[in-house]
């Protein structure tokens, strides 16, 4: 069944009156191209649900945090960098812990699963315990509580926002990561329903699916481009075996969304569309530091449960 959820019924308002956007969160078909413009738009209630449709590119709060508060965070995080347990490709650093590093990237990978990813996964965010309440003592905030708040006030008044949680048992996922990626990343996107193929996770029912990225740290160069390719079935001819990326043909001709993030800057794209991050320019020095965040809808399975929008790593 269709279950279609109109901002509009739930008077969330934005620049004092009702938008009139609407999520189908029963919607199978992608579309070639559903892009009303190829630059950012500021985050209302419209704009938001128009990014988990694909309709827009990319949403922009510039001046999101504080450059003294970035240099804080800085300043704190940059001792905590490991590098990621599982990544085919360029390395990636990273406090927190990432799904990502626990499910199957190449083809090696998904015929080579020993089974336990999932416990090994959820063993290790235990064992992170609170990175967040943490980080915010020693900055005095807590940066991942604001970024939440803002995206509560953007869903619909009856959707629950809340961390992902496995259904059937009592485990919570991560969310809110803080990455280093000064080396780029191939084109790629990040859609849960495939990359989680190998194993049932509760993430892998999410209907639509978008990331949040907040800059932490000056960079030069180390830019994101969004191409208006969304993944599709079709995608997997372009996919590269011995990775996680995909090959350049998939996004020729196709229209491009580049950011350019400053400290403080938040971004949200939805990562289903196909993107990458370019590496920083010779000789840059700093780590290319940003806080990020997956978030997907998921519906109810039920009578009487609400629409969920759910966070993890």
């Amino acid at each position: 069944m269709s279950l279609t959820c109109s901002i509009s019924d739930h008077k969330i308002e934005a620049n004092g009156h009702a938008p009139k956007a609407s999520l189908d969160l029963g919607s199978k078909s992608q579309p070639a191209s559903k892009w009303k413009t190829t630059a950012p738009v500021k985050a209302t209630p419209e704009s938001f649900l128009d990014l988990l449709e694909g309709r827009t590119p990319l949403i922009h709060e510039p001046g999101f945090l504080s450059e003294e508060l970035c240099a804080k965070l800085e300043a704190a995080l940059e001792p905590e960098f490991t590098p990621y347990l599982h990544a085919i490709g360029p390395q990636l650093d990273k406090v927190g812990v990432a799904q990502f590093e626990f499910q199957a990237q190449s083809e090696d990978d998904v015929k080579n699963r020993s089974g336990d990813e999932k416990q090994q996964y959820f063993q290790a965010v235990r064992e992170l315990g609170d990175l967040h309440g943490k980080l915010g003592e020693k900055v005095g905030v807590n940066v991942f509580a604001m970024v939440m708040s803002l995206i509560r006030s953007l869903v619909p008044a009856d959707w629950e926002v809340c961390l992902a949680r496995e259904d059937s048992e009592d485990e919570q996922y991560f969310a809110g990561i803080v990455r280093g990626i000064n080396n780029g990343t191939p084109i790629h996107c990040d859609w849960a329903p495939y990359d989680t193929r190998t194993e049932p996770w509760a993430i892998s029912r999410v209907t639509h699916q978008a990331v949040f990225n907040l800059c932490l740290a000056p960079m030069e160069g180390g830019g994101t481009l969004v191409h208006d390719v969304q993944w599709t079935p079709d995608a997997l001819a372009y996919r590269d075996p011995d990775g996680y990326g995909y090959f350049e043909g998939l996004v020729e001709g196709r229209k491009k969304a580049p950011l350019q993030p400053q400290p403080g800057d938040l971004y949200f794209f939805n990562s289903r569309n196909m993107h990458q991050v370019l590496p920083v320019a010779p000789g840059w020095e700093r780590r290319r530091m940003a806080m990020a965040s997956f978030f997907g809808v998921l519906p109810p399975l039920k009578e009487g449960e609400k629409t969920k929008l759910v966070f993890w790593s």
